[in-house]
């Protein structure tokens, strides 16, 4: 049973938003767009693991994507954790290919690829990492079961080597089509948490749960100037649309959208880190002239807010 569904990461949504409106030509895209191609690799490996876990029986097996909690000292973030009656099982989920060599001697991995080499940090060390904020986590609320992690290889055509005596990595590093059997053997004598105590436990991590925030702008040094305002066409791409006869209109392609101003305050709370939004600064981002067509619009969207009419400013509706 899925407890909290997997969603496209806020990063790609920040990092996507930005390049909509930055110059073609400017001098940091490159870096962004490859930033980007990885994270959408990340997250299409994730969701292959997905649709093995999906044949796991609901009733033993509870599933939360991407929790991220806090143990008290630092907050750390889980791929997939699975929590059963017996035991907890932390899924760190990685998307490269061609072939893999985990060396024990230096205690990294090294991915050989067309390109050539590359070194990562060893996987088994992050994964622990987690495993040891989890079970600080658990602790605190007075909460005992055992927690063991794998390291999932989402690309099934991803060639693993180590050495022979290499057996930490032989026991925790499988492909992504062998986890199933893999979980069904980890057996343990008597399950040790109720489904009443289950239930507490998913209530307290989707309550604790704090979702991941960046400031993208100070991130890559960009100034907000240097972004550029207006309503986007869905169609042509063009940041030209005007407000005409309740709807909006692009003057390339001569696409109608009624909604498209969504989509650019979504843009504005992506990139301005969910400030809040006001009247002035909606009309501004937006391109609008009239207080009262911008105030339509944003009521019309049902945005949260706070303060008096006047003064009202308007906040993200989204939960990230």
């Amino acid at each position: 049973m899925i407890i909290k569904e997997r969603t496209i990461p806020i990063r790609i949504q920040k990092n996507e938003a930005l390049l909509r409106r930055l110059p073609k030509d400017h001098i940091k895209r490159q870096e962004m767009e490859e930033d980007l191609r990885k994270r959408w690799a990340g997250y299409r490996g994730e969701q292959a693991v997905d649709y093995y876990l999906g044949k796991l029986p609901d009733k033993n097996f509870l599933i939360f994507h991407g929790i991220r909690l806090s143990n008290g000292e630092y907050f750390f973030q889980i791929d997939t954790l699975i929590l059963t009656p017996y035991f907890a099982l932390i899924l760190e989920i990685k998307n490269y290919s061609g072939t893999l060599y985990f060396d024990p001697t230096f205690n990294q991995w090294i991915q050989t690829t067309q390109m050539g080499e590359k070194g990562y940090p060893c996987p088994i060390e992050q994964a622990n990492q987690q495993k040891q904020g989890l079970k600080k986590w658990l602790e605190a609320r007075n909460i005992s079961i055992p927690i063991d992690f794998l390291i999932i290889i989402s690309k099934p055509s991803t060639i693993l080597k180590t050495a022979h005596v290499n057996t930490p990595i032989l026991q925790k590093v499988l492909h992504v089509q062998f986890i199933l059997d893999k979980i069904q053997k980890m057996k343990y004598k008597d399950p040790l948490l109720n489904t009443k105590e289950l239930k507490r436990i998913s209530r307290l991590m989707l309550k604790e749960h704090k979702p991941e925030t960046l400031d993208i702008l100070t991130f890559y040094k960009i100034h907000p100037t240097e972004i550029i305002t207006g309503v986007i066409c869905s169609n042509c791409m063009s940041i030209q649309m005007t407000k005409c006869y309740g709807s909006w209109i692009c003057p390339e392609c001569k696409q109608k959208d009624p909604h498209a101003h969504v989509r650019a305050v979504d843009d504005y709370f992506l990139l301005f880190n969910d400030s809040p939004l006001s009247n002035q600064k909606f009309r501004d981002f937006l391109h609008l002239t009239s207080p009262y067509i911008a105030n339509r619009l944003l009521l019309s969207m049902n945005l949260p807010f706070t303060g008096s009419r006047k003064d009202r400013l308007y906040h993200s509706s989204e939960t990230r």
